[in-house]
C-alpha cells in the first residue's frame, strides 16, 4: 500500500524507486564494509572461511545490482544514474558495469560460461559392491579481496547513494508537506518452521579444515 506524496505522479513514482534502491545500496555498502573488516588479503583461509567471506561479497554484488535490475512495479522499474545526476568517470563506469555483469552471470545466476568447478568420483569396493562418492570442487576466490578494488567499490556505492539522497531531497523541496510510506501488497509463501525442522538435529559442514588457501588463489585442482 502506498500513502501518496501530494505532488505529481512522476515524483511519486520516482520516489518509490529511489527509496527501494537506497535500501539495496545501503545493504551493498554494509556488506562490502563488513568484508573489509574481516579479511586479510595476504592470509590463508580454509574453504569454509572463504565461503563466509563469499557470503559478504555475494550480498554486495546482488544488492548493488538489484538497484539497477528491471523489477516489477511502477513507472520506474530500476534506478537510473542519469536521473539521479550520478556522473561516473571512466574507471567508475567500468567497475559499475562489471558488478552488474557479475550479478547477472555469477552471483545471482549460475551461467555455465562463467562456471569454474570440477567433480571427481572416488570409488570404493564394498562387500555389497562398488560405492561411488562424488567430490565436487569449486573456485573460492574473491573478486573484492584486493583492498584498492574494495575501496573503489565502496566509493562508487557511496557516490550513487549521495545522488539518490540528493534527488529525494529535491522531490521533498517540491512537496514540503509530503511523505511516502510503502507497505507490501503481497508476500512470499510462508512455511511452518517447526514442521520444516522436525527431525533435524544438526547441520554439519564436512569440508576438510586442513585445506587452507590464499583468498586470491582458490581454483579447483587440475
Amino acid at each position: 500500500m502506498t500513502h501518496p506524496l501530494p505532488n505529481s505522479d512522476e515524483d511519486r513514482e520516482l520516489l518509490k524507486r529511489l527509496v527501494i534502491s537506497y535500501g539495496d545500496l545501503q545493504m551493498a555498502l554494509s556488506a562490502i564494509t563488513f568484508l573489509g573488516q574481516e579479511i586479510d588479503q595476504d592470509a590463508k583461509y580454509s574453504k569454509i572461511e572463504l565461503r563466509r567471506f563469499k557470503c559478504y561479497e555475494t550480498t554486495f554484488v546482488v544488492s548493488y545490482g538489484r538497484a539497477f535490475t528491471k523489477s516489477n512495479g511502477g513507472r520506474f522499474d530500476r534506478l537510473s544514474l542519469k536521473r539521479i545526476g550520478a556522473k561516473l568517470n571512466a574507471t567508475e563506469g567500468i567497475l559499475h558495469k562489471s558488478i552488474i555483469q557479475m550479478r547477472n552471470t555469477i552471483y545471482a545466476h549460475s551461467d555455465e560460461d562463467f562456471a569454474h568447478a570440477r567433480v571427481d568420483f572416488m570409488k570404493f569396493e564394498m562387500p555389497t559392491g562398488t560405492f561411488v562418492a562424488p567430490h565436487p570442487q569449486f573456485e573460492h576466490g574473491l573478486e573484492f579481496a584486493d583492498l584498492f578494488k574494495r575501496i573503489a567499490a565502496m566509493e562508487l556505492t557511496a557516490k550513487i547513494l549521495d545522488g539518490v539522497l540528493e534527488t529525494m531531497r529535491n522531490i521533498g523541496e517540491r512537496s514540503p508537506e509530503g511523505f511516502l510510506y510503502l507497505t507490501p501488497l503481497s508476500t512470499v509463501e510462508q512455511i511452518n518452521s517447526r514442521e520444516a525442522a522436525a527431525g533435524v538435529t544438526s547441520v554439519v559442514d564436512i569440508t576438510p579444515r586442513h585445506q587452507n588457501e590464499r583468498v586470491n588463489q582458490n581454483k579447483p585442482d587440475k
